[in-house]
């Protein structure tokens, strides 16, 4: 019985860590395959590709930006093999499989862990068994019950980090690797909420399999734990292996809830962290702390402050905060007062999500409670509720869209840092800054980047912003771009400025007049040079000889 573990990633470059479990857990018993597609790739070619192989079994991991992809997927599969057999699991399936069994295409569905029932279904479906396994749902027969994996049988499986199938493409792709299950919170709109305690793997298996990941060439690490902080001996085990042994040019990347985050973790990165290595990812959400006990999410905003603000002082790591909008108790005007609390740190990316009603939380169960209207279709985006309308969701999506293009991308970093060193409130800039967006008809999609650049310089008109927009455009090529902006001297003076600068500064004339960009503003002459691909740049005060009309 031939069988394809599968999914749809988001992007090319996500890898998912579910798919390989399931496949170290069979491939030994059963004549398993695995293979990723992404939600970019045409339906028609995905099924093709499934039914060219002559699959007998397909397995799905799915998710809410994935689910509707499948759904489309299995029924053509349906329509043009009919016995093939289709098996859903994953988070968007797992609280509710009757919804998914309603449709006639889906033959069983996984609620939970799969390592071990995966295996005992394959093993029933090739026996031509009854079916009675806990966890596994199918027409006539929901099971209510989760399947939790006792984490030592995993630890037996072989190693789902560095199998040969991944072997070619492991240095562009994002490898995802765990060291618990479980939370310890119960965030009221969040799937990890549902499950049941917080279990760890042993010290002896996760240094293995650290050190095969070290050495697979992977280039970004992911943990999916979900408070990477619970434990304060197993974060510093897991941080000093890294410390020790990573390799150049790979980044570590985690999630942790910064107001618990003890002071020995935090005191153990500044004393041993390498530069860069490391990137947290911090679930504020909202400062408001009726919000917070409405979604049973508590936390010392004093404290986070200061934890954020340790972390950040010494530059040794990304901070990439999370906010919510939408939440219970929220207003618009309060959820500003969230935005611009958060902000006030500058870290390096800040994430304004929407909520969204997953299936099987109880702020979905709840959600008339609130007065929730949500989408019906996945991702089940909060439209309005009682704090908010729709109006006002919309304007927060037009602030987070001018947030993603103008600080999240890093492109405008002196510009930005110098644009939120005068102004009242950040919330208030990025959407005044969409709403003159959509007053100009600028493109939100399908621009080019030097347009991004005059729109905020259209949107700023200020001589000093427009020379420091000038030097963050300049910085972000490894070649010379073309200019956007009218240049500040002419052809001539530009030699007559290279000359003063080869004079004065002992340059390379050569290097100058081949792979420069010279350009005058206010602190001097601001020089950038564009050389095997790289790109330097620096400002130099001359004695100026030159009339600069």
């Amino acid at each position: 019985m031939k069988t394809l573990i599968t999914t749809l990633n988001s992007k090319f470059i996500h890898t998912s860590l579910s798919l390989r479990l399931l496949y170290v857990a069979t491939y030994k018993k059963h004549d398993v395959y695995f293979k990723e597609y992404t939600i970019k790739d045409h339906i028609e070619h995905i099924v093709d590709d499934i039914l060219d192989h002559y699959y007998d079994v397909v397995a799905f991991s799915c998710y809410i930006w994935n689910i509707e992809y499948i759904q489309e997927i299995c029924a053509l599969l349906k329509e043009k093999k009919k016995d093939i057999v289709i098996i859903l699991g994953g988070p968007e399936v797992t609280y509710e499989p009757e919804h998914f069994l309603k449709n006639k295409n889906i033959d069983y569905v996984i609620s939970g862990e799969g390592e071990v029932i995966f295996e005992q279904l394959l093993t029933s479906l090739e026996k031509k068994e009854n079916i009675d396994i806990q966890g596994i749902s199918y027409q006539g027969h929901i099971s209510k019950e989760i399947a939790c994996v006792d984490l030592s049988y995993v630890e037996t499986l072989d190693s789902p980090y560095n199998l040969p199938q991944d072997k070619e493409h492991m240095a562009q792709r994002i490898l995802y690797f765990e060291t618990s299950r479980g939370c310890p919170f119960q965030c009221q709109y969040c799937l990890s909420s549902l499950e049941k305690g917080l279990r760890f793997f042993s010290v002896d298996y996760l240094k293995k399999q650290l050190h095969i990941i070290l050495h697979s060439g992977a280039k970004t690490i992911k943990f999916l734990d979900r408070s990477f902080n619970a434990n304060v001996q197993h974060a510093i085990m897991i941080l000093d292996y890294i410390f020790q042994n990573y390799q150049e040019g790979q980044q570590f990347q985690f999630e942790i809830n910064a107001d618990v985050l003890q002071q020995p973790i935090i005191d153990f990165i500044k004393e041993n962290a390498p530069m860069g290595l490391l990137r947290f990812e911090i679930g504020i959400q909202s400062t408001y702390e009726p919000t917070n006990k409405a979604v049973k999410r508590i936390q010392n905003f004093e404290r986070l402050s200061e934890v954020v603000k340790q972390l950040m002082e010494d530059g040794k790591c990304d901070l990439h905060l999370d906010l919510i909008a939408g939440l219970p108790y929220e207003t618009y005007d309060r959820f500003k007062k969230s935005f611009d609390d958060v902000f006030t740190f500058r870290a390096k990316e800040l994430q304004l999500g929407f909520l969204k009603l997953l299936r099987g939380t109880s702020l979905r169960t709840n959600a008339n409670d609130y007065g929730y209207i949500y989408q019906t279709q996945p991702p089940y985006e909060m439209i309005s509720n009682h704090w908010m309308n729709a109006n006002d969701i919309e304007n927060i999506h037009m602030a987070e869209d001018m947030l993603e293009k103008y600080w999240n991308s890093g492109r405008f970093v002196s510009t930005m840092n110098e644009i939120m060193d005068h102004v009242s409130s950040p919330f208030d800039f990025f959407y005044r800054l969409g709403c003159f967006y959509k007053e100009n008809h600028f493109k939100r999609l399908g621009y080019q980047l030097d347009e991004l650049f005059m729109y905020l310089d259209q949107f700023m008109n200020d001589k000093y912003i427009h020379e420091l927009l000038i030097q963050d455009y300049l910085s972000n090529f490894k070649v010379k771009p073309k200019k956007w902006y009218l240049s500040t001297i002419s052809s001539h003076q530009r030699k007559e400025v290279i000359k003063q600068l080869v004079e004065v500064y002992h340059l390379d004339p050569e290097l100058l007049f081949r792979y420069a960009i010279v350009e005058k503003i206010q602190q001097g002459y601001l020089v950038v040079i564009y050389k095997d691909f790289q790109c330097q740049m620096n400002i130099y005060k001359i004695i100026d000889k030159i009339e600069i009309e």
